[in-house]
């Protein structure tokens, strides 16, 4: 892969209706990573907030892992498709100490992550400790590790991976929507540039400090069309967009109360009152606030053939892609 200088201006953080993708020292010919690092929150949290706190609960991850896996879905996440599609093993969380192994990289996602530094606690407000700072401040501990103990330690990757790995960020929904109610939209668009500066700044340090040379940017999902939102938020018909979904788009397969959204946060997914629906493939939302792997996969093959990427980029022109299962 050449190296380049990184051009910040082809990550358009600003914009928040396109997938964002930079693609930095990626020449044409065929790419090969070595390792994945991802930057998240619930969306593609691999099982680092659980490894923390207190243990997932049935019927999360029924339909693929057959048991609970630390994930906010039925089954696998974009990040677990893009991992295979390049032929590399799901990601350990960097949080989870027994039965994780590093040689492909680390995820430093975690449930309710931000990009802001929280000014509360999570047993205030729900909102985890594991910010975008402290993911980046793990990750230049992981590489200072793999420095000292690579050649002790065999579920640490070479001192030269961090040139060859693709950067993944799937982070902020949880920046406009953990008080959506009080601020408003108006409150949202205040608090964007800040949002996006934290990021920029983050991938510019993982460039210096780290020697990351690809980047991946993701957007954040279509959050009003999201169950939890529409039972919570007041709203009417103007409010919805013209994009369609699968066969059940706005109701949750995992939750209390049928209906049209099936959703009620006072029993949540997991909880005894709650029932999971036996075809979530049908479904776009799991829980009411995340994605089925049905649509995971979706965005993913999404995400492979460039479709909405800004600029356009598909990466299985530029990639030995394995076939995603």
């Amino acid at each position: 892969m050449n190296k380049v200088a990184p051009k910040m201006s082809c990550i358009n953080l600003a914009s928040v209706m396109a997938l964002l993708l930079c693609l930095v020292g990626l020449s044409h010919t065929k790419c090969d990573f070595e390792a994945i690092f991802n930057f998240g929150d619930s969306n593609s949290d691999t099982g680092g907030f659980y490894a923390a706190f207190p243990a997932q609960s049935a019927p999360f991850g029924v339909t693929f892992f057959k048991k609970p896996a630390g994930r906010a879905s039925d089954g696998r996440l974009m990040i677990d498709f893009l991992a295979q599609a390049l032929g590399l093993p799901f990601l350990s969380p960097y949080l989870q100490s027994i039965g994780s192994n590093f040689r492909h990289g680390a995820n430093y996602a975690t449930l309710a992550s931000t990009v802001l530094i929280p000014n509360t606690s999570l047993f205030v407000s729900g909102i985890s400790p594991f910010s975008l700072a402290i993911q980046l401040n793990q990750m230049k501990q992981f590489k200072t590790r793999v420095l000292e103990f690579h050649q002790e330690e065999a579920k640490l990757p070479s001192p030269d991976i961090f040139g060859k790995s693709l950067y993944t960020f799937y982070i902020g929904q949880n920046d406009f929507t953990s008080n959506l109610g009080a601020i408003g939209v108006g409150g949202v668009k205040q608090r964007l540039p800040q949002v996006v500066s934290e990021i920029g700044a983050t991938i510019k340090e993982l460039y210096h400090d780290v020697g990351g040379r690809t980047f991946m940017v993701l957007n954040l999902a279509p959050v009003g069309c999201y169950p939890s939102f529409l039972v919570e938020l007041e709203h009417n018909s103007s409010d919805i967009d013209e994009f369609g979904w699968l066969k059940y788009g706005t109701k949750a397969c995992c939750g209390y109360g049928g209906g049209k959204y099936n959703f009620d946060p006072k029993a949540y997914c997991g909880n005894s009152k709650a029932t999971a629906c036996d075809d979530p493939y049908n479904y776009v939302s799991w829980d009411g606030i995340h994605a089925t792997e049905a649509a995971n996969k979706l965005v993913t093959y999404a995400i492979l053939n460039g479709s909405y990427s800004d600029p356009k980029f598909p990466l299985q022109e530029h990639c030995d892609l394995q076939p995603i299962g």
